[in-house]
Formats: C-alpha cells, sequence, structure tokens
C-alpha cells in the first residue's frame, strides 16, 4: 500500500502582489516554494518532494510567479482522456480546468535541480532521486497552504530476510 511524507506549509496571501511577488522584499512565490522543498529535504534526510498539493488560487499565485503566459501549457489532464493543442487552442488551461473539474497535473523543476540544456530546461539526473516538482490542484485546501509530499511504499512493517533450511531429498 502506497502512502506519502508530506508537511504542511504555510504562507501569507496578502503579503504577494499580482505578479507573484512578495511585497516587502520582491522575492518570487517559486523562490518561497523553493524554500519550502528545502526544508522538506532537510526533514526528511534522504526524501525530495515530488508533488505540491494547493489550491487553484496558490497555482495561479505560483504561475504568476514564473511570468507565465495566460496561455502556456503548465502540464496535462490526466483523468478525462482528452487531449488539448496549446496552438490551435491557446487557452488551453482553460479547457483543461473545464473538462477535468480542477483535478489537473502542473510540474516545474526542483528547487534541487541545477543543470540545465541550452534551452533552459532542467537536465534530469536519472540516478538521482530529484525529480521535476509534480502540482497537483487540491481545492479543499486553504489559500495560505501548501503541502508537500513524496511517496513512500512504506507501510510500517519491518521486513527481514530469512533463511529456511530445506532437507535434500535422496532418489534411489
Amino acid at each position: 500500500m502506497e502512502k506519502e511524507l508530506s508537511k504542511k506549509y504555510y504562507y501569507n496571501p496578502s503579503d504577494f502582489n499580482t505578479f507573484g511577488r512578495r511585497k516587502s522584499d520582491d522575492v518570487s512565490f517559486r523562490n518561497v516554494i523553493k524554500e519550502f522543498e528545502y526544508d522538506f529535504h532537510e526533514t526528511y534526510s534522504t526524501e525530495y518532494a515530488l508533488n505540491l498539493y494547493a489550491n487553484s488560487r496558490t497555482m495561479a499565485l505560483l504561475a504568476e510567479s514564473n511570468d507565465a503566459a495566460p496561455f502556456l501549457v503548465y502540464g496535462m489532464d490526466l483523468t478525462q482522456g482528452k487531449s488539448f493543442d496549446a496552438v490551435k487552442d491557446p487557452l488551453v488551461n482553460h479547457e483543461m480546468e473545464k473538462y477535468s473539474q480542477n483535478i489537473c497535473v502542473y510540474g516545474i523543476d526542483s528547487a534541487f535541480m541545477t543543470e540545465f540544456d541550452e534551452y533552459g530546461y532542467p537536465v534530469l539526473d536519472e540516478n538521482g532521486d530529484i525529480f521535476p516538482l509534480t502540482l497537483l490542484v487540491d481545492n479543499t485546501m486553504q489559500d495560505n497552504e501548501v503541502r508537500l509530499a513524496v511517496p513512500t511504499m512504506d507501510d510500517g512493517d519491518e521486513t527481514e530476510d530469512v533463511t529456511i533450511d530445506v532437507p535434500q531429498l535422496e532418489y534411489a
């Protein structure tokens, strides 16, 4: 059974302007999320966050802090079997939310991704445990909270290797 290690983080939405920057020091909300990612890693020492849960207003604040154009495809709808073409439909994000009833999957690079290709895309380290941060809309969450999580197969049961001696049969 799969479970998650998770931790909630809180921020004050009124501290941020319409561009996703903190009013007091111009720090982007994206950089605040990166601070949360670093804290999550320090909390669990060997784990990196793979999922970020937040409501759609918080996701919009994150999009603004990344200077995302309104038509930029941030993710894909995985729930209804529909696919969208961003070139033919520049308002694809609105269509995804309409069809998926706010169950959308979005992704951004992890705070721990430090290498980028010539186009500015993060380079995946297939030997490491660092992957893009998946953003999952959860409209049951408050405007001032996000939750970072990593799936784990740990169900609390301990396992150990057991050796059983099996008697050898002799054949005549």
